[in-house]
């Protein structure tokens, strides 16, 4: 009772997918929080890569996170940033 959902994320193999925090709780460490639990899912399953397909606009929070910009797609009017990080060497 009284829980409620404010993000949610999930891994697709070593590809980070549907990444969403409820606007109202941005900035409050929740994402980070997403990650990190991503991250040790994907270390715990020996991914040493995670890849990220990025908006223009989550771009700062991924690099803010070590992730590094790889490539860009552009299909139609959508613009994808894709991101790395390795998790281990």
């Amino acid at each position: 009772a009284g829980e409620v959902v404010v993000g949610t994320a999930s891994l697709e193999g070593q590809v980070v997918r549907s990444v969403f925090v409820d606007p109202d709780w941005h900035r409050r460490g929740v994402g980070r929080l997403l990650m990190a639990k991503l991250e040790r899912v994907a270390l715990e399953t020996d991914i040493g890569l995670l890849i990220v397909p990025s908006s223009l606009t989550a771009q700062e929070f991924y690099k803010a996170l070590g992730f590094r910009l790889v490539r860009e797609h552009q299909e139609g009017e959508e613009r994808t940033l894709i991101m790395e990080r390795q998790l281990r060497t």
